[in-house]
């Protein structure tokens, strides 16, 4: 009788144990520090330490990001097909429930991963028409960059930052907006 709850456990424990973690975004650094931190080498300092604080979790574990995105995508889409079965059969509270999980599921998959992502879209990078669109773009380019000035012994952030810094495009941002020999404003 109860077998048809079985399916919404997995979802359920997810959006209840990791997704408060990613929409959240606790830093392990308060935000002043943060922005103590990067002011030194960035002119934009104050636009990274929000972005930064926002996808903390992302950048926090560089690894496993991508992965936790996939599972949020993977369990929210499981969640809105089961909160859907549960409206047919006529299990009103179970269905919102699920459709509750699967929101912040969703909300977990467009942030745990989101400045990687960003940077890895070619749309993003090349569009010049959406001020919006190519602005996050950089944010996120600078911000994996910027993260790990935070941590400089924390290999994967640095690995990661290397990556980024091969690009000719962040070349440039780099130029215009870091400081290696400290900030010249200070």
């Amino acid at each position: 009788m109860n077998a048809i709850y079985w399916g919404a456990v997995l979802p359920i424990l997810y959006a209840i144990v990791v997704a408060p973690h990613a929409l959240i975004g606790r830093p392990d650094i308060p935000r002043t520090a943060i922005r103590r931190t990067l002011d030194g080498k960035w002119n934009n300092a104050e636009d990274l330490a929000s972005y930064i604080i926002k996808y903390w979790m992302a950048f926090a574990y560089p690894v496993t990001s991508w992965k936790k995105q996939r599972n949020s995508v993977i369990l929210y889409l499981t969640s809105f097909f089961l909160g859907t079965v549960y409206f047919f059969e006529e299990l009103f509270v179970a269905g919102t429930v699920m459709f509750t999980a699967g929101y912040a599921l969703y909300h977990m998959s467009l942030r745990v991963d989101r400045p990687r992502s960003v940077y890895a879209n070619q749309e993003l990078r090349e569009d010049t028409e959406c001020e919006f669109a190519r602005r996050e773009w950089e944010l996120a380019a600078m911000s994996i960059i910027a993260f790990s000035d935070l941590y400089p012994d924390d290999k994967p952030s640095k690995d990661s930052s290397n990556q980024v810094l091969e690009d000719a495009d962040v070349k440039l941002l780099l130029a215009k907006h870091r400081y290696d020999n400290g900030a010249s404003w200070l």
